[in-house]
């Protein structure tokens, strides 16, 4: 099959973009695809991997074509590895509907729910999922904090203050004051004017399971658990951190490995239940939350997304023919309806 890896991007998680998109392109050569790897600049220019080739588009009749340097490329599928905003937000995914291009992962409306949290919060309250208590700060609104003071109260510190649609930890952090507060929403709103400011669960363990779906079917592996080198499993501990480490599987019980599955497999069936996702919990001896959907999760070396997998009997070039098999089987491919 040939297939057109994305990775790079216009967000904050372009490197990570960048090494998990060398993972999935091995694998997929090993796995006798035939692969093109293009990079998205920062600029948005769509360009040849180890090369200084930009690409264009030929808008006219479906599926669009694409060119380098007056030659078509060839390919059957996309497979989108770009992390965060411009990519992971439905937006790539609605380019490739309108293209015509066949785009594997979640379509298009269930990648922007799952990219803002604050949306997949209440979905995922209003479907019984347990979800951590939140506050949402709009600065296109001219929400304030000061205007929030009530609804913060109530949850009390220690709280996390995060980018409503951003990933890999970027742009977060722990607030355990009023001054930790404001410093913290100033560092978010780097990167969003969308914040979400969540209650800290109390000694937290990070559990997440990973997923993959047609439609009808939903499979989810066994469950994993993020050991972080730090206080909790920020940017550093995630990727720079030789201190973190993952438990595959999670030292838990069958019962909390029954629910969690059952959990993620519910929260996935709020995304259209199609593509893959790693699906993040927090639990502790009062419950378990889910925490986020993460539609394209890290597929590097040391990737929680993959490990689960291989824990669970599907090595890589099982997952990923898995994944493009069912791009190939929509019929529309931009609500992935067949």
């Amino acid at each position: 099959m040939k297939v057109l890896v994305l990775s790079g991007g216009r967000s904050a998680e372009r490197e990570i973009s960048l090494l998990s998109a060398k993972w999935v392109s091995d694998q997929l050569k090993a796995a006798y695809h035939d692969v093109t790897d293009v990079i998205i600049e920062q600029n948005g220019q769509w360009m040849l991997a180890g090369s200084s080739r930009s690409l264009s588009i030929e808008a006219g009749s479906l599926p669009w074509k694409l060119f380098s340097d007056g030659n078509e490329i060839p390919f059957d599928v996309v497979f989108p590895v770009l992390h965060g905003s411009y990519g992971e937000d439905g937006t790539v995914q609605g380019f490739c509907a309108t293209a015509g291009w066949p785009c594997a992962g979640v379509p298009v409306m269930g990648s922007s729910i799952a990219n803002e949290k604050h949306t997949l919060k209440k979905l995922a309250s209003n479907a019984s999922i347990p979800v951590v208590p939140w506050v949402f700060l709009d600065e296109h609104q001219s929400t304030s904090l000061a205007s929030l003071e009530e609804e913060i109260a109530s949850l009390g510190f220690p709280l996390f203050i995060k980018p409503s649609r951003l990933g890999s930890s970027v742009g977060v952090g722990k607030a355990k004051t009023i001054e930790e507060l404001r410093k913290a929403v100033k560092t978010a709103s780097n990167f969003d004017t969308l914040i979400l400011i969540e209650k800290a669960v109390d000694s937290p363990r990070e559990i997440e399971v990973s997923v993959i779906g047609n439609g009808s079917q939903i499979l989810s592996s066994v469950p994993g658990e993020v050991l972080p080198g730090g206080e909790w499993y920020d940017y550093t501990a995630k990727y720079q951190s030789e201190d973190s480490s993952l438990e595959i599987p999670a030292a838990i019980s069958a019962s909390h490995t029954e629910d969690i599955r059952m959990m993620a497999e519910s929260a996935f069936r709020l995304l259209g239940g199609r593509g893959f996702a790693r699906v993040d919990f927090l639990m502790n001896s009062e419950g378990i939350w889910l925490n986020e959907i993460n539609t394209i999760p890290g597929f590097t070396s040391i990737s929680m997304f993959p490990k689960l997998w291989a824990a669970s009997g599907m090595d890589s070039a099982k997952l990923l023919n898995f994944i493009l098999d069912e791009t190939l089987s929509r019929i529309d491919f931009g609500l992935g309806v067949k």
